[in-house]
């Protein structure tokens, strides 16, 4: 189980389902953390459209002590190969240590040194955690009965969505979101999960509230007992995790940066981070922690478990305020708000960019635009950089008064 969910990381970090074929490139590093209690393995696919995770808990890890810590290796073809031939009864040895991952098998022991993380991962991975954390379980069936659900949804190479819907203990397809439907956007991406189907006892969906988007982001959790799989599929092949920015109005807060230097210490040790429990002992409003946490996101430090429905903590070598380049409309909007390019009105704002004004609307929490590139998203791919620049004028009036 332990090599195929390895094979499969691998497999997801060079896919490119971008083309008319997967193609598959060089690139096949996991990234892999340790916390106390268990190895997270994760990647993220070439086309930034798929995310997978191994969990190894302490029973499969055979009781071995986890430190704490994070590294990003490459799983090279000695390697994949090796892996290809450990049968269900064969030793296999990992040792992760901060600049290397060794594998023993039967054939042997090979080392794979760390290399450094693509800076499209951190933005992916941070997306990952955002887009997660409305996911619920939708549907949870036999892995038996999942081969058949693979094999049709992974058969459809058309660019329609698919919505499967809980049906008794089964379930049934159709091209129409409802209420409780799990969304399958180009499918033929869950290929990479059937090799291990007849390892794992169940598999279970999960899925956003339906909203009126032609497509959703889902997810799969295929349960082997002592370890879980997850792959996350993108709304779309086109439409990577890295590309959205639903951080975008979390960072904006002048604190956020300032208050995760503060939470890294905090929560050092912690393996799963409680938000309700962090604003107890900060004494923080909800929302402050909420910021913190997507500046830790946006530095690749936090993701998020959706079988377990809780946060945790991946400490990378990177800080919250030196990833601020990888958010572009970010910059841009602290450059309209630090210029006086932003007018707040009753309704919202007024945003001038250029030569052109665009007003920004309220829609309760959140904001709607008049520009261009918010017609065309609908906030499906976060705020646009002139409602990120009136939140943060916002925040500034109600700061100076």
């Amino acid at each position: 189980m332990v090599a195929g969910g390895l094979l499969a990381l691998a497999d997801i970090a060079r896919a490119d389902f971008r083309q008319a074929r997967a193609a598959m490139s060089p690139g096949r590093d996991p990234v892999v953390t340790g916390d106390g209690e268990r190895l997270r393995l994760e990647a993220l696919s070439t086309c930034g459209g798929l995310y997978g995770r191994l969990d190894l808990a302490a029973a499969e890890l055979d009781g071995a002590w986890t430190g704490h810590g994070t590294t990003n290796v490459d799983i090279n073809p000695p390697l994949y190969e090796s892996l290809t031939r450990v049968g269900p009864a064969d030793p296999l040895r990992l040792s992760v240590g901060a600049d290397e991952l060794a594998v023993a098998t039967l054939d042997g022991r090979i080392v794979e040194k760390q290399v450094p993380l693509p800076a499209r991962w951190l933005r992916g991975l941070a997306e990952v955690a955002a887009q997660v954390l409305p996911l619920d379980l939708r549907l949870e069936i036999p892995a038996g009965r999942a081969v058949a659900l693979l094999a049709e949804m992974s058969a459809r190479t058309g660019r329609q969505s698919r919505w499967l819907v809980p049906a008794g203990s089964g379930w049934r397809s159709t091209t129409r979101p409802v209420p409780g439907a799990v969304c399958v956007a180009d499918g033929f991406r869950l290929s990479v999960l059937r090799p291990l189907l007849p390892l794992a006892r169940t598999v279970a969906l999960y899925a956003p509230p339906v909203s009126g988007a032609p497509a959703q982001v889902s997810g799969w959790v295929l349960d082997f007992g002592t370890a879980r799989f997850t792959l996350l599929l993108s709304a779309a092949v086109n439409h990577g995790f890295a590309g959205d920015g639903q951080l975008l109005a979390d960072l904006s807060a002048d604190t956020a940066v300032a208050d995760a230097d503060a939470l890294q210490m905090v929560l050092a040790a912690e393996p799963v981070i409680d938000r309700a429990s962090i604003a107890v002992r900060t004494g923080w409003h909800p929302a402050r922690v909420t910021s913190a946490l997507a500046a830790l996101a946006a530095a690749g430090q936090v993701g998020y478990d959706v079988a377990a429905a809780s946060s945790f903590r991946r400490p990378l070598p990177y800080r919250a305020d030196a990833v601020a380049a990888l958010h572009p409309r970010l910059a841009a909007a602290r450059i309209l708000a630090d210029s006086g390019r932003v007018t707040m009105t009753a309704a919202g704002a007024e945003v001038t960019s250029g030569e052109t004004t665009y007003l920004v609307h309220r829609r309760g929490d959140e904001y709607a635009c008049t520009c261009v590139w918010w017609a065309e998203h609908q906030g499906r791919r976060g705020p646009c950089k002139h409602a990120v620049a009136a939140i943060i004028s916002e925040q500034t009036g109600q700061r100076d008064e």
